[in-house]
């Protein structure tokens, strides 16, 4: 019971520390920007379950790997080859298959003080790349840094070493975040600062600092290339086939960014944000005070989308040989809306983007031949594929003898794990036997919540066959054109469908 008071204590005092006005100096992230704030990493059992994207059904499982890990929980994933890797913010790094957890056997970072925060294993130069801060013991500087290594099959572990590519010493300033990916010959990262620096030379500003920058290293030459000014805290870079250099950023209470990298870029941070501050009102959003909204001219880069509110974006992948419908498209995941995003893009422009609510913080993406890996902050590697037995039975109603007599729910429900971005009705599985209005949907009408009992026959029945009748106020009009006959029917379905 004490120990329940002191963390219930710890986290009011936290909630209550963000409230508190402070300094530029003094802000640092929020909960969910952390991967360990707000959660109480229970462990999730195994569970098995189906989501209809808007192309594409989709079959989804999710299972624990916090045993693993009593600290540090690892979010860091890539695979080599044909075997998944993920690793803890320490460095330790294993191989996953199924439960089975395998030690990778990977020497460690010959640094002190280690937090990893990345991770890229490249084939076509057989090397596991990494981004991570570390602390001088000799003068107690924050550095962070770019590391190397060169995988041989014919070697053991024992005799690999880490080549640092790269280093960077913030002196008393430590840095928020890095990330990376590799294409070609280069390996392109971005430090994070949420700090601001002094308000006359901001971090991400200077460009004799290296927090809220962006580069590009030739890892022949060893050479490094700043490429942009004004980041704020990225979680996810991507090169894509076509070259290009795409990456995520997490902005305050909005404007979050997806944009790409071309080099002499300013993305604005801390003088230009696209969204609300934490502590007060920003007067610097995009041209707002101009008249008719004009596009002014600006020094700042405008991202090539930005989301209000924030939604915290996260990993980032592109698509391939994943299935048609999706090949090519961007996969991006989310902490705050626990949701993946997937992103279709012409000519540098954003043609869709189709929410996929998961439910959990998404911080790691990884493709695997026809299925998707992802690792969640609550300590849950989530594994998405297609559900080719649907796919194939040509209908996106129930695949249950019946089934299409639910065409007219179709408009406002969905049939598989709730949808919790829809705003018209809650989801129809297994709904049979559930409370009246106990049900994440966020929607119910007040006659409705006031209703005990459950979904039994009798009450789909009533409901189905009069809704204004069973709920005086319901937005549920369907009922009264269905006939007892119809009903029944609708009602035997509704019974089968889990």
């Amino acid at each position: 019971m004490q120990q329940i008071i002191f963390l219930l204590s710890t986290r009011l005092l936290l909630c209550v520390a963000l409230f508190i006005p402070v300094g530029v100096q003094a802000q640092s992230a929020v909960c969910w920007e952390s991967a360990d704030c707000g959660l109480n990493h229970q462990p999730v059992q195994f569970s098995t379950y189906k989501i209809d994207s808007t192309l594409l059904p989709l079959s989804i499982s999710k299972t624990s790997y916090a045993k693993h890990y009593s600290q540090n929980f690892p979010a860091l994933i890539t695979a080599i080859q044909d075997r998944l890797l993920l690793s803890d913010s320490s460095g330790n790094m294993s191989f996953i298959e199924g439960d089975t957890f395998t030690d990778a056997g990977f020497p460690s970072i010959l640094k002190k003080n280690v937090t990893l925060r990345d991770i890229k294993y490249k084939e076509k130069l057989d090397s596991l790349f990494a981004c991570f801060h570390y602390q001088d013991d000799a003068d107690n500087s924050h550095h962070t840094a770019v590391a190397r290594l060169q995988i041989s099959k014919n070697s053991p572990g024992s005799q690999m070493k880490w080549t640092v590519l790269y280093d960077t010493n913030h002196k008393e300033i430590q840095a928020d975040n890095c990330v990376l990916d590799v294409t070609g010959h280069k390996v392109y990262f971005i430090i994070g600062s949420l700090k601001e620096g002094p308000s006359d030379r901001p971090y991400a500003q200077d460009k004799d600092n290296s927090l809220g920058k962006s580069f590009s290293l030739d890892i022949q030459t060893g050479k490094t290339k700043l490429l942009a000014t004004g980041h704020r805290m990225s979680l996810g870079i991507l090169g894509r086939t076509n070259g290009q250099v795409w990456f995520t950023e997490n902005g305050e209470r909005g404007g979050d960014k997806l944009s790409f990298l071309e080099s002499g870029q300013n993305h604005g941070w801390p003088l230009k944000v696209a969204g609300t501050r934490y502590f007060r009102f920003s007067k610097s959003t995009h041209a707002s005070s101009s008249k008719n909204h004009k596009e002014e001219s600006s020094p700042f880069s405008e991202a090539v989308y930005s989301w209000l509110p924030s939604i915290a974006p996260s990993a980032l992948i592109e698509l391939t040989d994943f299935h048609p419908q999706w090949d090519g498209d961007l996969l991006m995941g989310s902490l705050k809306a626990q949701s993946l995003y997937r992103i279709r893009l012409v000519d540098n422009r954003i043609h869709s983007i189709e929410q996929i609510h998961i439910g959990q913080r998404v911080r790691g993406i990884q493709q695997m031949g026809k299925t998707l890996f992802l690792t969640t902050d609550e300590g849950t590697v989530v594994t998405v594929e297609v559900d080719e037995r649907r796919l194939n039975s040509m209908t996106a109603l129930p695949d249950i003898p019946g089934g299409s007599l639910l065409g007219l729910c179709v408009n406002c429900h969905s049939f598989t794990q709730p949808d919790v971005t829809s705003a018209f009705g809650p989801s129809l599985a297994g709904i049979f036997g559930r409370g009246i209005a106990l049900h994440n949907f966020a929607y119910f009408s007040d006659s409705l919540k006031k209703k005990a009992g459950v979904w039994d026959e009798a009450a789909l029945t009533s409901y189905l066959l009069d809704p204004q009748s069973f709920a005086p106020g319901t937005t549920m009009k369907i009922g009264a054109k269905l006939n007892p006959d119809e009903v029944k029917k609708i009602v035997d379905i509704l019974k089968k469908l889990k």
